[in-house]
């Protein structure tokens, strides 16, 4: 992971930033994404505050965020993020992957995608 700031490798062709407020997720995310060629995880936050200024400071091409996460008023990092950074995608992921209004209140605000986090790491690459 490239937490530095500096330019990223020209052998990459989208970088990522990963949110959510466990850091085992963090690290399992992180290592299913490391076996995908062309793909890095650019930086790493817990909350919403890091999440915009990830993204703010990469400007990164996806941001893969948790839906549930501490805080009163969710989604507000997407909406951010999707306000400010349009050209950054999102991702939203969850535990609750059987609850439709948490996915449904995630692509409200400009989520392209919502997936478990008990997904089959072969199944998405």
């Amino acid at each position: 992971m490239n937490q530095s700031g500096g330019d990223m490798s020209s052998n990459y062709s989208l970088s990522i930033v990963l949110i959510d407020d466990s850091n085992i997720v963090l690290a399992q995310l992180e290592a299913v994404i490391a076996e995908i060629d062309g793909v890095e995880v650019v930086a790493t936050a817990n909350d919403d505050a890091g999440a915009i200024r990830v993204v703010r400071e990469h400007r990164s091409g996806l941001a893969i965020m948790d839906i549930v996460m501490p805080g009163p008023d969710r989604p507000s990092g997407l909406l951010v993020i999707n306000a400010k950074f349009p050209e950054t995608g999102e991702v939203m992921f969850s535990s609750f992957a059987c609850a439709p209004t948490k996915a449904q209140e995630a692509f409200r605000p400009g989520a392209v995608q919502e997936i478990s986090k008990a997904f089959d790491a072969g199944a998405h690459r």
